[in-house]
């Protein structure tokens, strides 16, 4: 998103001599621009120095963001694809300690079997616990980043 910034100051100071009044008249202007193109006056003289430059720039900086957003599909795509594996490998996990405490139980090692079980479903709680309060955190950041930006 490109942003342009003008300020003028205009200041007038009076000088007399003996016979005449003076009125001198000073102004500053000070511009500042940011975005992914040059700003227009800028993109005008590439365009004035070589033939269809203008347009050259602007077709690279929409190749650019194209690129950037697939990109960011990409990684995207990926991360949800990495979770759901992970949720999946995790209820295996799951099932898979809940089932062999239950076996060790049922085979009368209750100890054994009440740890093995326990222990697989008090860490799945964990990890569970944990991802949500980790993704509430990547969430609150991205909303403070966008209420910085506009």
């Amino acid at each position: 998103m490109a942003k342009t910034k003008k300020k003028s100051k205009s200041s007038q100071v009076q000088t007399q001599s003996s016979s005449t009044s003076k009125k001198l008249s000073v102004q500053a202007t000070r511009e500042t621009f940011s975005g992914p193109l040059p700003h227009p006056v800028v993109l005008k003289q590439y365009n004035d120095i070589v033939n269809g430059a203008a347009e050259r720039i602007i077709t690279m900086v929409e190749k650019q963001a194209q690129h950037r957003q697939e990109l960011e599909k990409g990684v995207t795509e990926s991360d949800m694809k990495n979770s759901r594996l992970g949720l999946h490998y995790g209820l295996i996990i799951g099932l898979a300690a809940v089932i062999g405490g239950t076996a060790c139980i049922m085979t009368g090692h209750q100890i054994g079997g009440s740890i093995v079980g326990g222990t697989g479903l008090t860490g799945l709680v964990g990890v569970f616990v944990y991802g949500s309060r980790q993704r509430r955190k990547e969430r609150e950041i991205r909303y403070k980043k966008e209420m910085e930006s506009s």
